[in-house]
């Protein structure tokens, strides 16, 4: 029985034996196999590609960073160690297979960007329903001005009377009465009141007995004997047609009937003819030179009226000025006017025929135009809007010498009482 049980316990070891040495053996011979498989793999790809096998190459990848730049990353392959036999004394001899860890990945430190300083936040106040200008802007109000009214140009007869009136005869036509009596004051005042009712703008004189002087109002009592009517044929606004020429000769002949006296009138026809001729003449020299002052940002009236008295202006209104003192309106020449629609400008125009040539007119304008320019921060421009430089100056002084001899031609001097009282403005 013992016999028996040892003799299994051999033979059981020994089929344990041999088959712990046939798996030895098909572990071997499976090794060797891979081995060459890999071999022959790797010359069969070197001969097809003409290449060395891309297991022991370097492939590099392309990553595109934040910041725009192209790093290169490295993948390390995987190495395959080929292993031996092992020794007798160890059970079990296996493969190692060693994985390279890849390199890590560096990135670029990012780009500092710079950072805008964070205003604190103001409480923004409720709208307030206020009075707004129409240039956008919340300009005071200017004070209201008195508008200055130009006085007629006309001549002046002082309290005392004169010896002879005056009168021009290019420019004016005289209606004159003659009575064979002396009559009293209340009855002068009462056709000069006549004469007046015509709406012909007449300057009406009368003809003492006692001193032989012409007076414009009758004060006290005294005796009178002629009464003359004087009217301008034309000027700036206005030219006598034939229905005022008629208008005057019937009022003369209806003074004269009362007063019993007789009448000398010019003829109307004669009277519209030199009344058209004069009329021409006037619209042909009405020139008046006009330059803007251009400012980037709008202007307040206040700013220029500040700026204009500096600059010797008179306020005439809110938006015109005159250069010079209230008691010089009548010989003003030079106008300062604010655009109401647009108070980026301003225009500074020159009445040239009221100008003396003597009195170097350009000169005080361009004066005048370089203090406002320098105040206000401006600039001098012509009427295409083109600023003014020296060529542009030359030329304007040339045509305005000939503008002025052309007027002495016509008989009527720049700047003399006929031209002023010609293109006096209202």
């Amino acid at each position: 029985m013992n016999e028996t049980v040892l003799f299994l316990i051999i033979g059981a070891a020994v089929i344990l034996v041999g088959l712990f040495l046939w798996s030895r053996m098909e572990a071997k011979k499976d090794g060797d196999g891979r081995v060459e498989l890999l071999n022959e793999s790797k010359k069969m790809y070197e001969k097809m590609a003409g290449i060395k096998s891309p297991i022991h190459e370097r492939s590099r990848v392309s990553l595109v960073n934040m910041a725009g730049s192209i790093e290169e990353k490295t993948e390390e392959p995987f190495v395959v160690e080929e292993v031996g036999e092992a020794p007798a004394e160890q059970n079990v001899a296996a493969q190692t297979v060693t994985i390279a860890e890849p390199a890590p990945q560096i990135k670029p430190d990012p780009i500092p960007q710079p950072v805008a300083p964070v205003a604190p936040v103001q409480p923004v106040p409720e709208p307030k329903q206020e009075r707004l200008d129409f240039v956008g802007r919340n300009d005071p109000e200017p004070e209201p001005v008195a508008e200055v009214q130009p006085e007629p140009i006309i001549p002046v007869v002082p309290k005392e009377g004169v010896l002879h009136f005056r009168f021009d005869p290019l420019t004016e036509t005289v209606a004159t009465i003659q009575a064979s009596r002396p009559f009293k004051s209340d009855r002068c005042r009462e056709m000069m009141v006549l004469l007046t009712k015509t709406g012909l703008g007449l300057r009406i004189y009368a003809k003492r007995s006692d001193n032989k002087r012409w007076y414009e109002v009758i004060v006290g009592e005294h005796q009178y004997t002629e009464i003359s009517a004087v009217m301008l044929l034309a000027n700036r606004s206005m030219c006598v047609s034939e229905m005022d020429a008629s208008r005057l000769a019937m009022a003369v002949q209806q003074v004269a009937i009362a007063l019993e006296a007789d009448c000398e009138t010019e003829a109307a026809q004669d009277i519209v003819v030199r009344a058209r001729r004069l009329f021409e003449a006037i619209r042909s020299f009405d020139v008046q030179l006009s330059f803007t002052l251009a400012s980037s940002q709008p202007l307040s009236p206040v700013t220029v009226a500040e700026a204009a008295r500096l600059a010797g202006f008179t306020q005439l209104n809110a938006m015109r000025y005159f250069y010079g003192t209230v008691k010089h309106l009548g010989d003003a020449t030079l106008y300062l006017t604010q655009d109401e629609t647009d108070r980026h400008y301003l225009m500074l125009s020159l009445d040239a025929p009221l100008m003396n040539p003597g009195n170097r007119p350009l000169h005080q304008l361009f004066s005048v135009a370089n203090d406002l320019s320098a105040r206000l921060g401006l600039q001098l421009q012509d009427s295409r809007g083109m600023p003014i430089n020296t060529e542009a100056v030359q030329s304007i002084n040339k045509q305005l010498q000939s503008y002025y001899d052309q007027m002495k031609q016509a008989n009527i001097e720049p700047g003399s009482p006929r031209a002023r009282l010609l293109f006096a403005r209202d």
